[in-house]
């Protein structure tokens, strides 16, 4: 499609169709390279600015500028013009460029001669015309005093409409040279090429000439002398030279753009290869019309199609999180304020409801040169769920790593200090209990000897809470009903709850057992039973304690507490929760933590020993808990596994002393432990031996290792420990009696117990009547 304006160039005939010397010249090249063409007459000043909405192909009779070449790329030259200033005759005389002033000068507008017009100091009033027509009849018409335009154009149209009173001013105006062109869109290499193969092909085949001399008049005189040429020759010679070195020119430029043009399309598909492989998203956003254009995988990232996504900015501000939202609007203030690059983490609404992740990276492609404000933006979208996620994740293992290793430090500390003490309260423990047998009823000294017994027993209730917490309490293992344990705990405490408390139960039938020490479940629920009792107050209330078997998950052991090494499986479930005041946020996260207690009298070590219990059990555990709504402890334990042995549930009877006397060698390093230990054993009607060491206990076994029915030993013990001794001591005699006594508890030990082949095994601190149970039970064989 063509479009210009202007005789004997391009115009419409008596018949309405487009014609002259520019359209006959276009639809010549275009037969030569087969195009087909749809030729439009217009107003210059429509017509540029329909070819720059993109409604027309090709520019007829348009001249070259510097300013043009940001939308139009040119032909060759096809015509050579130049400016002239006209007048009339019978108005104001114009001769030189210094009579303008002053005067109304008339100058097609948006055209090259209204800038160089405007450019020259002339000092005239320029009038803007629409039409070279337009602009005749106002010179004759004295509206104008004076014309610019194309000599060559305005001459024809005088002579076609038989003007004698306009004229060509002596003004000289040689200096604005009009090379008249054809122009296509900038970048349509393709089109560009086609029209200067046509136009060189018209003046090989002699087409040019005859167009030239039917539209503008002779190309050549028919008769030339070499005096007439001779003026010409070397000007001539040099515009067929500059013609070969335009066309050479236009030719080598051709070339390069088709490279760059062939490279350009390479690094699309090497860039769409490399968004494709990287499943990226891209976008692409026009700040000054508001349109956003946007990759197929933006949309699919989200799961939507393409056309349900509208290509404004607007749809984002819809799908963004709203804790995101304050994010992205501090992103586009930051674009706003000169920052050309960003790269942002939010969250984005997907189809299914759900969130992703989305990494936005961009740039400010351009700017407004004179705002600074962005008017184009572009950037990728990245899925980042799964880093997240993982980061999550990680973070969550990390939290509950360090929750473990404080855990596990501060269960350490707990069991070496409950592991002292329990050396010092055994002396305490055994020698009160021996003074206390050996001095009459009722009398002053015996009631100070039954506080010191009430006192040193309460310090050792602390020890086992202290080594439960440590995970380190003493443990005889079996299969259990949990049940079973429940209703006995209840029962027990039944009487010192409040008469407004309610207890309920909703134990599951047929529950699994689990492989666990009764006694230390029965503290579990004793613990549990009395916090739930205190929250509830002097007010009216119910506790709720029910079991149920249940599996539990990754996702429901990541919300728990100590899961970090459990594995999903199946659970029995104990779940004990009140109706009292509840407890915050702040208070929850420390429940668990020693001697942190809300309560006056606390000692803050219930739940810190519940907690160890659980943990050496391979459990763990989940707190619900919000102020004035009452809180709600969920355990779970393992089912036993098949083939674990049952325990019972009843105590044991009191043993009575040996019938023989039987002589045990007692070894242990802190000598007022050993001399309670032999004391003891002496009353019972046991023979002993002490031995401060394991090296001198050795050394007195090996003399006569058939003396001893039994050989009592400290577990810890400079240079050679209990079980190192024992193990030398079977060396020489297999089938020796051995027994282990410790502070800390028999399932730590199980290992050593097992290598050093052990008999049993006593915790401290202990009574008079443990002791000489747990030596009955090893020597049962003798």
């Amino acid at each position: 499609m063509v479009e210009s304006k202007g005789s004997p160039f391009t115009f419409a005939d008596s018949n309405g169709r487009p014609t002259g010397f520019a359209v006959d010249l276009l639809r010549a090249a275009a037969k030569e390279q087969n195009l087909t063409l749809d030729i439009r007459i217009a107003p210059w000043p429509e017509i540029i600015a329909n070819f720059k909405q993109g409604q027309y192909d090709i520019l007829g009779n348009v001249a070259y500028s510097s300013e043009r070449t940001d939308f139009i790329d040119f032909s060759v030259p096809n015509l050579v013009q130049h400016g002239g200033v006209f007048s009339r005759i019978g108005g104001p005389s114009i001769r030189t460029a210094a009579d303008l002033a002053g005067k109304r000068l008339a100058v097609m507008s948006e055209s090259l001669g209204h800038d160089y017009a405007r450019k020259r100091n002339w000092a005239a009033t320029l009038v803007p015309i629409m039409s070279l027509e337009a602009g005749i009849e106002d010179l004759r018409a004295g509206r104008v005093d004076a014309l610019f335009n194309m000599q060559l154009v305005t001459m024809h149209y005088v002579r076609k409409l038989g003007y004698r009173d306009v004229v060509l001013t002596p003004i000289d105006c040689t200096d604005l040279n009009y090379q008249m062109h054809f122009g296509v869109h900038a970048g349509d290499a393709d089109l560009l090429w086609r029209i200067n193969e046509g136009l060189l092909a018209t003046h090989a085949n002699g087409t040019y000439r005859r167009l030239y001399e039917q539209w503008i008049g002779p190309l050549q005189p028919q008769r030339l002398t070499y005096r007439k040429v001779r003026p010409f020759l070397l000007p001539v010679v040099g515009l067929v030279l500059a013609i070969v070195g335009v066309f050479g020119w236009q030719r080598w430029v051709l070339l390069r753009e088709s490279r760059q043009a062939e490279e350009l399309r390479l690094s699309e598909e090497r860039l769409s290869l490399v968004l494709e492989g990287s499943q990226d998203a891209f976008w692409d956003w026009d700040v000054t019309c508001n349109q956003v254009q946007r990759s197929p995988r933006w949309a699919s990232m989200l799961g939507y199609a393409p056309e349900e996504i509208a290509s404004t900015l607007d749809i984002l501000d819809g799908l963004v999180h709203p804790d995101d939202a304050p994010l992205l609007r501090a992103t586009r203030e930051s674009i706003w304020q000169e920052n050309d690059h960003f790269a942002k983490e939010f969250r984005l609404r997907a189809k299914s409801g759900e969130w992703i992740w989305i990494l936005n990276r961009g740039k400010v492609v351009a700017r407004d040169p004179v705002t600074r404000r962005p008017t184009r933006i572009a950037g990728t979208h990245s899925d980042i769920t799964e880093r997240k996620l993982a980061e999550e994740e990680h973070a969550r293992l990390q939290s509950k790593m360090l929750e473990t290793q404080k855990l596990e430090s501060l269960g350490v500390l707990a069991g070496g200090i409950a592991h002292e003490f329990n050396n010092l309260l055994t002396v305490i423990l055994g020698n009160t209990s021996l003074a206390r047998g050996e001095m009459e009823a009722n009398s002053e000294t015996g009631d100070r000897l039954d506080n010191i017994l009430t006192a040193s027993n309460r310090a050792a209730d602390l020890c086992r809470q202290l080594l439960a917490y440590a995970g380190k309490g003493n443990f005889a293992i079996g299969r259990i009903d949990l049940n079973d344990v429940v209703e006995e705990t209840a029962r027990l405490l039944d009487l010192s709850l409040s008469k407004h408390t309610v207890l309920e139960f909703a134990l599951e039938k047929n529950l699994p057992a689990i492989e666990a020490d009764p006694s230390q479940i029965r503290q579990v629920v004793m613990n549990l039973v009395i916090n739930a009792s205190e929250a509830l107050g002097d007010g009216s209330g119910k506790i709720r304690l029910e079991t149920r078997a249940t599996r539990l998950n990754s996702r429901d052991l990541a919300e728990a507490k100590l899961a970090t090494d459990i594995e999903p499986g199946d659970y029995v479930r104990l779940e004990i929760a009140d109706t009292g005041c509840g407890m915050s946020s702040d208070v929850l996260a420390k429940i668990f933590d020693p001697f942190y207690s809300t309560k006056f009298t606390g000692r803050g070590l219930g739940l810190a020993a519940v907690l160890g219990i659980v943990r050496s059990h391979k459990g763990t555990l989940r707190v619900t808990s919000e102020p004035s709504q009452g809180s709600t402890f969920c355990i779970f334990l393992p089912v036993a596994p098949v083939g674990a042995k049952s325990i019972s549930l009843s105590s044991q009877s009191p043993v009575a002393a040996p019938a023989r006397a039987r002589v045990v060698l007692v070894v242990d390093d802190e000598a007022p432990v050993r001399q309670l230990v032999m004391d003891v054993l002496n009353i019972g009607g046991y023979e002993t031996v002490g031995a401060e060491d394991g090296q001198t206990a050795l050394e007195i076994f090996r003399v006569n290792p058939h003396r001893f029915d039994c050989v009592l030993l400290d577990l810890t013990m400079p240079g050679l420990d209990g079980p190192k001794t024992l193990t030398a001591m079977r060396a020489h005699q297999p089938e020796v009696v051995g027994v282990l006594m410790s502070g800390y508890s028999e399932l730590d030990l199980r290992v050593s117990l097992a290598a050093c082949g052990a008999a049993g095994f006593i915790q401290k601190p202990f009574t008079p009547d443990i002791l000489y149970r747990k030596l009955a039970d090893a020597c049962r064989v003798i």
